[in-house]
């Protein structure tokens, strides 16, 4: 049993390492892929919901899941991609990305 579950861990974490281009614990990957492109952590300090909400100009909604299936959030009033998402990472504390310029 104790083999099948390290087996289990180490397929996980390798899943995750190719897949998401983080290590399985963290919950703050360097860049995340969305909306056909790219965004990369701020260089900001962790933000509350409120402080995102002023960043993005409007409510949140969870569009998509970080590898460790914590809600990233963005504001989209139209069809266009958000020049931001928001990776909770607490309970009132959000990371910040920004949209690259590829």
């Amino acid at each position: 049993m104790l083999i099948i579950l390290l087996l289990v861990l180490m397929m996980r974490t390798a899943y995750l390492l190719w897949f998401f281009h983080t290590p399985a614990w963290t919950s703050r990957p360097h860049d995340v892929r969305y909306c056909g492109g790219w965004y990369e952590r701020a260089d900001a300090p962790d933000v509350t919901g409120r402080q995102a909400r002023r960043t993005a100009g409007g409510d949140l909604k969870p569009v998509m899941r970080s590898p460790v299936f914590r809600p990233i959030t963005a504001y989209r009033p139209s069809s266009t991609c958000p020049q931001y998402l928001f990776a909770k990472v607490g309970r009132d504390v959000y990371v910040t990305y920004r949209a690259t310029e590829d």
